[in-house]
């Protein structure tokens, strides 16, 4: 009996399989959970530092409201400040959407070659970047 040849490697010149891609809701899942979980951490953090480096009263917490004034934070970080870490901590949190729809963007121009989606979330990007800029 003769032996047979192996069929020739086929290749599939469609572009990358569905496993091959980014799918946008893992990586829109997976953005939203690592950004609470950070913003939490580092807002624990910035609790623990005030209760017991700043002596935390309750006139302190009722009254303090979280600071965009980025160069006043950054120095109050510097310095440890428990409050500093529970604005930045809020600050991740309200960006974290942000980050979420900026990569959904960059996943349909550049995974999905969807130009209609890439523009609208693009759009939703600006009004949502633009409104947190104007609004305060």
């Amino acid at each position: 009996m003769a032996a047979r040849a192996p069929k020739p490697a086929t290749f599939d010149h469609n572009g990358p399989t569905q496993r091959d891609k980014i799918a946008i809701q893992d990586a829109s899942a997976y953005i939203l959970r690592l950004g609470v979980v950070i913003s939490v951490v580092v807002m624990f953090f910035g609790l623990v530092l005030a209760l017991f480096h700043n002596g935390l009263t309750k006139h302190e917490i009722l009254t303090h409201t979280v600071s965009t004034d980025w160069p006043k934070l950054g120095q109050s970080l510097r310095r440890f400040d428990g409050f500093a870490f529970m604005d930045l901590g809020v600050l991740l949190l309200v960006l974290t959407p942000i980050l979420r729809v900026a990569t959904a963007t960059l996943l349909f121009a550049v995974e999905e070659h969807d130009r209609f989606y890439t523009v609208v979330t693009f759009l939703v990007l600006v009004m949502t970047v633009s409104s947190l800029l104007f609004i305060s």
